[in-house]
């Protein structure tokens, strides 16, 4: 990564000056070390750690480069320059801008500068020299900004020949609902065919150290983030159930849940449906199985995209079955969704609940008591429809926490 240094402009100090400020160079790293790691959240760490070895180094090597460049002779800065090219470079590697180096730099510039200021001064030198080591300080630190910045971009032409990385990249522009230019753009990278309808699948697993397949098991037609929770594909529609039956093989503790098809577009959106399901199954709402079919539950998904309205909704509509005991609450919720959904006969509904005809006439009566004639309103009866579908399974499932709530209000 070396390149031939670049001289940078420079004041001729006295010998006993250079020296003196050599001197003062441990010091100086160590005061700007821990500036960097206070006022930096991106470098803080430990005192003694590796981190905090590599900004001291970098600041030793910078000054001592730019205090010999004060003595009288032209020195090449190769050293340094391969140094900061190779910080630009790890940043941009580990997808970092290089905000934080450049106010890292902008630091030790400062203390540098309060640093030439009092040597000067007292060595009593003239006001001309301190102002034009001002201007070589400026322009040296300039100068290290511009090879940590071609460091920077030599990472990223590394980045666009890197197919891997590139894939990575695309999922995440896909996920992240980026405008199609850029999603073309990163396709071509990645050498990824765009498909004209996908398929979003989200995976998960008891076993925590399960190992997912990921892009090149399924020969490069399927985008993967394995390191995500839960672990997500995208694959062409027509290459679902292959993928679906691969993660299906690895065990009975591992679930999957996958989007109907859409448009490459909707693919952010797919990811959130399949992660949702995932989660819905893990709190009751879903069923338990090994493979959602989202398709199956679109209702679902859509109601519990917004958790707090439905808790909102609950509360508003809900509070005279919050009033019942907890076991008339549960057969009278379970007999109104029957109702809500079938409009069935009483002995319809009593089929469907086994039960007695006349069991299913008393509850009736009961529910007619609670809601009377808000029953008769076709907004409210929808609007109910819609929160006990989203809640009776939560119920079911053991979550208290709309009961709670409203005892907790009704006590406030």
């Amino acid at each position: 990564m070396s390149q031939a240094g670049v001289e940078v402009p420079q004041t001729a100090l006295p010998p006993q000056i250079t020296q003196q400020l050599q001197a003062s160079v441990p010091a100086f790293a160590e005061r700007v070390t821990r500036r960097v790691q206070a006022e930096i959240e991106a470098y803080a760490g430990p005192a003694d750690g590796r981190r905090q070895r590599l900004i001291s180094m970098a600041v030793a090597e910078s000054a001592r480069v730019f205090i010999r460049s004060l003595g009288g002779r032209r020195l090449s800065t190769a050293g340094v320059d391969d140094l900061f090219r190779r910080m630009g470079y790890g940043e941009a590697s580990e997808g970092h801008d290089l905000d934080a180096l450049r106010e890292a730099l902008g630091i030790a510039a400062r203390e540098g500068w309060r640093g030439l200021q009092s040597t000067v001064v007292a060595a009593g030198l003239p006001a001309s020299t301190l102002g034009r080591l001002g201007d070589d300080l400026g322009a040296f630190i300039h100068h290290l900004a511009g090879q940590a910045d071609a460091g920077r971009l030599m990472a990223e032409r590394a980045r666009e020949r890197d197919v891997g990385v590139n894939r990575s990249l695309l999922m995440q522009a896909l996920r992240d609902d980026a405008d199609l230019a850029t999603v073309h753009h990163r396709a071509g990278l990645a050498g990824w065919p765009l498909p004209a309808r996908v398929v979003a699948i989200a995976a998960t697993a008891d076993n925590t150290d399960a190992t997912w397949p990921d892009t090149e098991v399924f020969e490069g037609k399927v985008l993967t983030d394995t390191a995500a929770t839960p672990a997500l594909y995208l694959t062409p529609a027509e290459h679902t159930a292959p993928v679906v039956d691969q993660l299906r093989g690895l065990g009975r503790g591992v679930r999957v849940a996958q989007s109907w098809p859409v448009e490459l577009a909707d693919a952010g959106a797919a990811f959130r449906w399949a992660t949702r399901a995932l989660e819905l199954v893990d709190a009751g709402a879903i069923p338990r199985q090994q493979v959602v079919d989202c398709a199956k539950y679109r209702t679902h998904l859509w109601l519990h995209a917004e958790p707090a309205l439905r808790r909102q909704l609950a509360q508003e509509l809900l509070s005279p079955l919050f009033a019942e005991t907890p076991n008339s609450r549960e057969i009278l919720s379970e007999t109104l969704l029957v109702w809500l959904e079938t409009r069935d006969s009483a002995p319809a509904i009593a089929a469907v609940l086994g039960v007695h005809p006349q069991t299913v006439r008393y509850r009736w009566r009961r529910i007619n008591e609670l809601f009377g004639e808000a029953l008769r309103d076709p907004e409210f009866v929808v609007q109910l429809t819609m929160v006990l579908k989203a809640s009776v399974p939560l119920w079911v499932a053991g979550d208290q926490s709309d009961f709670e709530r409203y005892w907790n209000e009704e006590m406030a």
